[in-house]
């Protein structure tokens, strides 16, 4: 009589734990059913939004006031409105120093007590020191965080500011 309600208890459990399992596959099946399939390839993840992008507001690559009539000169363009551009005379006389070596000072790295200067030279990128030579005669005096002094081939020292924005 043992075995035979161990053998009941048994079969009861096994129905009540299948029921259980297929009532948990049909749940799961409904559920698939609602949701849109899911391919390989995600479309919806490949298209991108495009942003519309203000105009700068200054051309990095241009002297200060320059690059800002640039982009003005641009905004203006956008806008559609008529550009009034500015006498060419009036930017010339507006540079610090005349550039009669072709010598543009651009940038500095400053490592403890040593500055060592970033110059555009006749359209060649240098780093240089105090006391280079950087062509026949022209050797750099002094460097300083706001202007750099060459000396020329007839001795005579040219002052070349630092370009771009300053802090």
């Amino acid at each position: 009589m043992q075995y035979f309600k161990s053998i009941c208890l048994s079969l009861v459990l096994f129905l009540f734990f299948t029921t259980l399992v297929s009532a948990q596959d049909k749940n799961q099946e409904k559920e698939e059913e609602k949701r849109p399939p899911v391919g390989l390839i995600r479309m919806d993840l490949l298209t991108q939004k495009i942003n519309k992008l203000d105009p700068p507001k200054r051309n990095i690559f241009v002297p200060n006031s320059a690059g800002r009539l640039e982009v003005e000169a641009l905004e203006n363009l956008i806008e559609r409105q008529p550009v009034e551009l500015p006498n060419i005379e009036a930017l010339e006389a507006e540079q610090i120093s005349p550039r009669p070596l072709g010598l543009r000072y651009i940038g500095y790295v400053k490592s403890g007590q040593k500055i060592t200067a970033l110059i555009l030279f006749e359209g060649e990128a240098l780093a240089v020191d105090v006391g280079e030579e950087i062509a026949e005669g022209v050797s750099i005096s002094e460097i300083t965080l706001e202007d750099i002094t060459v000396i020329g081939p007839s001795q005579e020292p040219w002052k070349f500011p630092l370009e771009g924005e300053t802090l």
